[in-house]
């Protein structure tokens, strides 16, 4: 009796593993993301949108929803559309966004799942950071330093902007070299303490668009 038992048992496990094994996925779980979505652009660049949302159940009233913090509020998303792959079990919602203007840009991602269960609402946020092109960003290295009389102090300047700045110095230095990295530039200049004193070198780019400036203060002893 006791083996007989043990068997129905075994025999009971194996059906109940071998259902799970073979049941269908459920419908109400659902795993939703951005795809390719960074969190800054230009102004005037044109942004896919994409969300990916793998689900068994259905994916209805998929939209874009955007508002804006300092961006020019009748920028809308476009052409968004929803496709659905079985094979997958995944739904992919595009659009596009074009920003006009810099600004905070607040992207929400809404949709309604279907499913056995009944209805749920999807929502995904996003925050994107929409920049000028032709601004000028401008950092100098170092801000402040103290050398030796007739020592060389080498001024590193990371800048970036789509129209080219032209750059003036409030004291002499010598230009050595610019070189493009990665979405910045570098340029490096010298200055030679030729006496002592406190020196302060202001640093100005400017372009058509734009205007900035940043310091250095030089300390040269004897």
């Amino acid at each position: 009796m006791k083996t007989l038992l043990r068997i129905a048992i075994a025999l009971a496990m194996m059906l109940t593993m071998a259902s799970g094994a073979f049941a269908a996925p459920n419908p109400a779980v659902y795993e939703a993301k951005f795809v390719g979505l960074k969190e800054t652009y230009n102004a005037g660049e044109s942004i896919k949108l994409s969300v990916e949302t793998k689900t068994a159940g259905q994916i209805t009233d998929a939209k874009f929803v955007l508002k804006t913090i300092g961006g020019n509020e009748k920028d809308k998303v476009t052409s968004v559309r929803t496709t659905h792959s079985k094979t997958k079990a995944t739904y992919t919602t595009t659009g596009y966004l074009k920003p006009t203007s810099k600004g905070i840009y607040l992207l929400a991602y809404q949709a309604t799942l279907k499913s056995i269960a009944g209805e749920e609402k999807i929502e995904l946020i996003a925050t994107l950071s929409i920049k000028d092109p032709n601004k000028i960003t401008l950092n100098v290295t170092p801000n402040t330093v103290h050398v030796k009389k007739g020592k060389e102090v080498p001024i590193l300047i990371t800048y970036s902007s789509k129209s080219t700045p032209q750059f003036t110095y409030s004291t002499q230095v010598t230009e050595l070299y610019t070189k493009r990295v990665g979405n910045e530039n570098k340029k490096v200049v010298l200055f030679k303490a030729e006496k002592a004193g406190k020196f302060t070198i202001n640093i100005t780019a400017k372009n058509k668009y734009d205007e900035v400036s940043e310091a250095v203060e030089i300390v040269v002893s004897d």
